[in-house]
């Protein structure tokens, strides 16, 4: 399955992203706004985390890949309620050079037209630090909208406050509504 948007392509992921994977989990400008995911730091971890994912009906992880195929960072559904329609969205864009040059914003675009489309999801929501200001107009971009915040513990010491954002599907096509032909 490959899911393709303008410059980036959406895919599943391979063992040849494991080491990818893993420079990405070990940056600290990539960590700063991470949640402990439960990342591989190690391609021996790789491997299992790779089949944890894969036999995870609710979970979709996909690399992001240009046009050439250079892997630029993940993103993923996670906590997929398939009853109710609802999923939370991930995305870390793991190459610097690719940061802030519209790729996120394309990428989230991307995997909503599919979760919308062909997964019959309703509702994407997703939380992000109030400080990663370049993540939320990212969102905000693709047509999410701030729900509410809450504080949480970051670290011992540290507090952060948190946004809730969400989109509907009806929303997304209303604002895509190029893709309102391709909906299932």
């Amino acid at each position: 399955m490959k899911i393709e948007g303008e410059r980036i392509i959406l895919r599943p992921i391979l063992s040849s992203d494991f080491p990818a994977i893993i420079k990405w989990t070990r940056d600290p400008e990539v960590g700063h706004y991470m949640d402990d995911d439960g990342y591989p730091e190690t391609l021996a971890d790789c491997q299992e985390w790779y089949q944890k994912q894969r036999s995870n009906r609710h979970v979709r992880r996909l690399v992001i890949s240009t046009r050439d195929e250079v892997p630029i960072g993940d993103i993923e559904l996670d906590h997929i309620a398939w009853r109710s329609g609802d999923a939370e969205l991930r995305i870390r864009i793991g190459e610097g050079d690719y940061r802030g040059k519209g790729y996120g914003v394309e990428s989230v675009t991307t995997l909503l037209r599919y979760a919308f489309g062909e997964m019959g999801l309703s509702r994407i929501y997703l939380r992000v630090a109030s400080t990663n200001r370049a993540a939320i107009r990212c969102y905000e971009k693709a047509g999410f909208r701030k729900e509410g915040k809450l504080i949480r513990t970051w670290s011992s010491e540290e507090l952060r406050e948190i946004y809730l954002m969400r989109i509907l599907k009806d929303e997304f096509y209303e604002l895509h509504p190029q893709y309102c032909s391709l909906a299932g």
